[in-house]
């Protein structure tokens, strides 16, 4: 073998290792995806009995009633439900309304426009599984931010083997908003932790805010802090539609701030990004 062969080999060798080393956290980010959706979905004929879906609880009955109004009035809302509260009923804004919308959609769409109600009620009874594993992305890059992709991996990997509450209530056949508040939640974290980060890194004060803007009309510093806190802001917002008490997470989020303001005062540091 002569020598440009064995140095062709060996820059193939290290262009796979370096395609390895930047892309494997890909497959194994899908493995585990698809290893929860597997374990969520595998009870699924447990709830078709003929011709019918049944659901597990009585809160997938009351989305049951608003995804079927949403695909027949798309995208408005079910406004009332008289089961609710029965006799007297109650408004539906209380239980948020976007899990019914994004149930009601899917379902739209893969009936062609016109699903029937028994494709209806088998879309909703899968959602919560597809909700509970989709969490698990943003529940790695929140670990992949604060400690590298091990560590995100690792985040992922605890959630795939995680019991109690989260498992409970992202199975399928337990078709309630709780399925889609662990993806909501995380996705908004996720969405704060990288504009810290950012603000952190390009340390965004006023004085060089207003420097750029007066010499080159760009905001360079705060630019990418900006982008992100505005993002965190409309996925905050996402939550809320889904879960309206959801607002807690505003209070922590102000929390932090002042606990990180003072924690940078009292160490001599700018508070300002």
């Amino acid at each position: 073998m002569s020598a440009d062969q064995e140095h062709t080999e060996e820059l193939s060798s290290e262009s796979v290792l370096n395609t390895l080393e930047d892309w494997y956290h890909v497959p194994a980010l899908l493995l585990v995806v698809v290893g929860m959706a597997a374990i969520r979905l595998q009870s699924y004929s447990d709830f078709i009995r003929g011709d019918e879906v049944f659901f597990s609880g009585n809160d997938a009955w009351y989305h049951y009633r608003s995804v079927t109004y949403t695909v027949q009035n798309w995208p408005s809302t079910m406004p009332f439900d008289p089961w609710t509260y029965y006799p007297y009923g109650t408004f539906v804004g209380q239980f948020g309304t976007l899990y019914d919308q994004i149930v009601a959609t899917a379902a739209l769409v893969v009936g062609l426009g016109s699903p029937s109600p028994d494709l209806i009620a088998k879309t909703l009874l899968v959602a919560p599984a597809l909700g509970g594993a989709l969490a698990v992305i943003p529940v790695y890059l929140i670990g992949k931010r604060l400690s590298g992709r091990i560590a995100g991996l690792f985040g992922a990997v605890v959630l795939l083997l995680l019991p109690g509450s989260f498992l409970s209530r992202t199975l399928v056949g337990a078709a309630d908003h709780n399925a889609a508040e662990p993806l909501a939640m995380a996705l908004a974290i996720a969405s704060f932790v990288i504009a810290f980060q950012k603000a952190k890194a390009t340390l965004p004060v006023w004085e060089v805010v207003r420097e750029e803007l007066v010499e080159s009309r760009e905001l360079e510093t705060i630019q990418e802090p900006l982008k992100w806190s505005l993002l965190a802001g409309f996925l905050t917002g996402i939550y809320l539609w889904v879960w309206p008490p959801a607002v807690f997470l505003v209070g922590i989020a102000g929390l932090f701030a002042i606990v990180k303001i003072a924690s940078d005062v009292v160490n001599e540091q700018t508070p300002e990004p």
